[in-house]
């Protein structure tokens, strides 16, 4: 392809940045085949070399076998790399003219600028396509037409063709040339879409019709006055300036001509397929109606052969014997006798009235057809098509008249009647071999301008006109009014969606295009978003990217093809894009939502592809709201620190957008919508089972899997999710709280392992000195009681303290959460140590360096956490978390406390007196978490348990010394005789 310039890439990594100066790229500079419109194949050498290069590698195909199916998929790997490039440059050329657009003068001249770029794009793709698929596309295209042109001789050339190659590499050459045949299509549609805006795009439509009245002077200024012997092709130039709506219908009509070459078998291929299905070879055309001629001269040899003018003539049956055979060769002898040619002949008149209708159809100018029928020795025809431009004659409405008759009565055959249809303006005439959805439109285009021009005529020029076709052009409407000509045309449309090729008119490409005939774009991209709400709905969407605008419809519009097919849904996004730049008028909310549909569902597919790198282009056009959550979806899929460096860059420098909202979206909808209610699940965290009452557990023991192993996707989304905040500079508000608001999800939802992965990858002391630097300039840890220096100033130490209350609640949900962990470790090596058969000699220090980490995460909990909230949302949370979560970790910490007697040592019991003592404490607020929770009861009898092993075991005669603090289990010194009253204590409370 052309030197489509791309921006240059940051430094960081993959991703398109700006330039600072926005220089537009310099012109692309393409050269147009040669040959494009001429019955001749200038390019067979390089077909052939092409075809040579497939053969061999589907004869190498044949004899590696399955071995070397890769190198065939590898091809098709390649494709779709192209494709991406062309993505990228469709995006890179976009982002170009949105950011040139406000310093220029004309907006329209720059979107039809942009536009024919993009015609360069799919015009290049194209080229590098044909190179290697252009005779199997040639292949399909004949294969096509002979299907819909329903020819048939009955002889051995009507069978298919068996040479067609099976396997990866067949499946990988049919994709590439359905790709190809994409891109042809789509280089039309931009050419229409730029015929559109040039016709009716202005914001401005007053400074429009004003522009359109000087040019229309300037060249009606250019052409001499009528007068009688002007010739009627002059006044055809003259009805075309006049008129804007003829104008239209022409330039319209001129593009059908133009595209079906690019859509349809060339006029030689259909010229060869002819000569295959007659049997002749290149002969078809020299032979005339030679099996008749023959037949005839056989039977003048055999009898008297009476005048053409005799009432009476011979009655001679053609060789089938099924019909009456004519007598004389006159080209109207078949419809004045009636009678019928030899089969062979049939074909060839009917083969050259389909060479004439494709002529026609592409609109080859009449001196090409006049040399092709002499060529082939048929000058009447030449003669017959003689007014078709109207170049000498000064007028010629008669014989127009008499073509609209001679289509409706007495033709050979539909492709001759089809002929004087589109001659003498008769659509219904044409209609019957129109193959395809162009096709009728065509007819409809040329014949409504041919009657159109009657009416100009008549109106303007009526000695020009014969009465009879006068007659004519009765029926019909003003065709030069805007209004109902658009009425019309809609209604032929709607009509054309019904009839047996309704399949082709309901494709996406040719519903753009049917809006486009239209003149409307706008309702284009309504219906298209409106689409798009519908299938996301069917495919049981959540409605946060894509909005729901109406209830869906039963059926689905046509218009949700367009969603899942990317050329289409690419083509449209960037018309809708243009549109919008150019049009400075307010939209209804309803529109902008159907809009922001269609780029959000082009961003979407921009996701699957991995071309993530362009979707900020699309998203930055859209209201911020809008883009917040359409970026939000994006990023989840972004994994790589170097390409999310890149993202955010594109995001917050190149497009200035709102990166701290997107992120806080990113992740509050991951919560939301991958996650249950957190405030629904009762129990959260089940660290506790029961057991039997013994000396190492009290009925009831820390459970070894109450954490699960491992990361769910959903959790590891979410992990993931917070890494953009880690790299976001500053913002140390949001990233607490969206930490803060992460674990506290986890925690509320049983998601322990994620709760603990997040404290692991975002630590609280490495995230605090990592985002204070902008705030306080240094970096600290703000919850050291070390971090204020002496000579602080009063506005260091205020900040300082605000940063402290937006992240405490992190901190303090880190605490709970290692203190979690430290509750699996120490159960870990306890049940390694008690499972023993025979513990012997003092426990493991793997057993007593658990007990002591377990001490030291707990020690915050117990001087009461999670009591300053930031906001109602937080507060609710907290209280949840304490109500659900705090007390299941006290009572199993007190369950590791009775258990660390026996096994440890019994200083463990003197940690279960202070940890009643701080419960008791009303500044630590943990006595009503257990009162919230209904679990006071459970409390009170887990220290009966470790009441009760406190008595027996110093009862039992062990001496202890008083630990540091001088704490001692002295005062639990009593008799043999109250044991007895303390095992009926303990029953009691059981």
């Amino acid at each position: 392809m052309g030197p489509v310039t791309r921006k240059s890439q940051s430094a960081a990594g993959a991703g398109i940045v700006k330039n600072p100066t926005r220089k537009r790229a310099p012109p692309v500079t393409h050269t147009k085949p040669t040959g494009q419109w001429n019955f001749t194949n200038t390019n067979n050498d390089d077909v052939r070399d092409s075809v040579e290069h497939q053969e061999e590698v589907e004869r190498q195909m044949a004899i590696d076998g399955p071995a070397n199916v890769e190198d065939a998929v590898n091809p098709l790997r390649e494709m779709a790399d192209k494709v991406g490039k062309e993505v990228e440059a469709f995006a890179v050329t976009l982002d170009q003219f949105l950011a040139d657009l406000p310093t220029r003068e004309d907006k329209h001249v720059a979107a039809i600028e942009v536009v024919m770029d993009f015609k360069t794009i799919a015009e290049d793709t194209v080229r590098d396509l044909q190179k290697n698929h252009q005779r199997e596309r040639m292949q399909q295209l004949r294969k096509e037409w002979t299907q819909q042109a329903h020819l048939s001789t009955g002889s051995a050339a009507d069978r298919p063709s068996q040479s067609v190659p099976s396997g990866a590499l067949s499946a990988r050459r049919a994709e590439e040339v359905k790709e190809l045949r994409h891109w042809q299509q789509e280089a039309d549609i931009w050419e229409l879409f730029r015929l559109m805006l040039e016709l009716h795009y202005r914001k401005d439509q007053a400074a429009l019709d004003r522009e359109l009245k000087e040019v229309r002077e300037e060249k009606l200024s250019k052409l001499e006055q009528p007068n009688r012997y002007t010739t009627e092709a002059q006044l055809y130039a003259r009805f075309l300036i006049e008129d804007d709506v003829a104008r239209e219908r022409s330039l319209i009509k001129k593009w059908l001509e133009q595209a079906v070459d690019h859509q349809a078998s060339d006029l030689p291929t259909i010229m060869e397929e002819l000569e295959t299905r007659s049997g002749s070879g290149r002969g078809l055309w020299s032979n005339g109606w030679m099996n008749t001629r023959e037949k005839i001269k056989g039977e003048k040899r055999l009898r008297t052969w009476p005048s053409p003018s005799d009432p009476v003539q011979p009655q001679i049956r053609t060789s089938a014997g099924n019909d009456m055979l004519v007598t004389t060769l006159d080209p109207d002898a078949p419809l004045r006798q009636q009678r019928a040619l030899e089969k062979p002949d049939a074909f060839y008149e009917k083969a050259v009235w389909i060479a004439c209708w494709e002529m026609l159809r592409r609109g080859k100018p009449w001196e090409e057809v006049k040399a092709w029928c002499e060529q082939r020795n048929e000058s009447w025809r030449a003669v017959a098509l003689h007014a078709v431009d109207a170049t000498e004659s000064l007028s010629n409405s008669a014989w127009r008249k008499m073509c609209y008759l001679a289509s409706e009565f007495g033709c050979s055959n539909e492709y001759e009647a089809a002929v004087y249809g589109l001659l003498g303006g008769n659509n219904k005439a044409v209609e019957k071999i129109c193959r395809n959805f162009d096709d009728h439109v065509h007819a409809y285009y040329s014949t409504t301008l041919l009657r159109q021009f009657e009416q100009y005529l008549n109106k303007n020029h009526p000695d020009r006109v014969s009465p009879l076709a006068v007659r004519g052009l009765v029926d019909d409407y003003d065709l030069s009014n805007k209004d109902k000509a658009q009425q019309a045309f809609t209604a032929f449309l709607k009509k054309l969606s019904q009839r047996p090729n309704k399949e082709e008119a309901a494709e996406p490409l040719k519903l753009i295009e049917s809006y486009l005939l239209m003149n409307d774009a706008e309702s284009l991209v309504y219906t298209v978003g409106q689409a798009s709400s519908d299938l996301d709905t069917a495919e049981g969407g959540d409605q946060t990217v894509i909005f729901r605008l109406s209830p869906p419809p039963a059926i689905m519009r046509p218009e949700a093809q367009i969603i899942t097919n990317r050329h289409a849904l690419r083509i449209v996004a960037h018309m809708q894009l243009i549109t919008y730049a150019i049009d400075d008028q307010e939209q209804l909310a309803e529109y902008k939502d159907a809009e922001g549909n269609v780029t959000a569902s082009y961003v979407q597919s921009l996701r699957a592809t991995a071309q993530r790198d362009l979707t900020p282009i699309y998203a930055s056009r859209m209201d911020r709201s809008r883009y917040v959550l359409t970026m939000a979806s994006v990023l989840q899929d972004v994994t790589e620190s170097s390409e999310q460096i890149a993202m955010l860059s594109l995001m917050q420098n190149v497009y200035s957008m709102d990166v701290e909202s997107i992120l806080i979206e990113q992740l509050e909808s991951i919560l939301e919508h991958k996650l249950p209610k957190a405030t629904s699940v009762s129990r959260p965290l089940r660290i506790l089972e029961k057991s039997e009452i013994n000396q190492i557990h009290p009925g009831q023991r820390i459970r070894e899997d109450f954490q699960p192993r491992g990361l769910e996707h959903v959790e590891t989304t979410i992990v993931r999710s917070l890494h953009w905040f880690q790299l976001l500079a500053g913002h140390w508000k949001s990233t607490f709280l969206s930490l803060s608001l992460a674990l506290r999800v986890c925690l509320m939802t049983g998601r322990i392992d994620c709760a603990r992965e997040v404290v692991r990858q975002y630590p609280y002391d490495v995230m605090s000195r990592l985002k204070s630097q902008p705030a306080l300039g240094r970096s600290v840890n703000v919850m050291d009681t070390n971090t204020l220096r002496p000579n602080e100033t009063t506005e260091f130490t205020t900040k300082l303290e605000m940063l402290k209350r937006q992240s405490r609640a992190y901190f303090e949900l880190e605490q709970l959460v290692s203190a979690v962990t430290s509750l699996s470790v120490w159960v870990k090596h306890e049940r390694a140590y008690t499972t023993q058969s025979k513990p012997a000699g003092p426990a493991p220090s793997g057993l007593r360096n658990a007990k002591a980490e377990m001490d030291e995460a707990m020690a915050p909990l117990l001087t009461g956490i999670l009591r300053h909230p930031v906001d109602e949302r937080e507060a609710v949370d907290m209280e949840h978390i304490r109500r659900t979560i705090m007390p299941e970790i006290i009572i199993a910490y007190n369950t590791a406390l009775y258990t660390a007697g026996p096994t440890i040592s019994r200083e463990s019991y003197i940690h279960s007196m202070d940890l009643s003592v701080a419960i008791a404490d009303k500044t630590s607020g943990l006595a009503e978490c257990f009162v919230a929770a209904g679990r006071m009861r459970e409390l009170v009898s887990s220290f009966a348990q470790t009441s009760k092993l406190m008595l027996v075991m110093k009862a039992n005669g062990r001496q202890r010394k008083a630990n540091k603090e001088g704490k001692d289990l002295g005062i639990w010194e009593i008799g043999s005789h109250v044991q007895g009253a303390v095992a009926e204590t303990d029953a009691e409370v059981s």
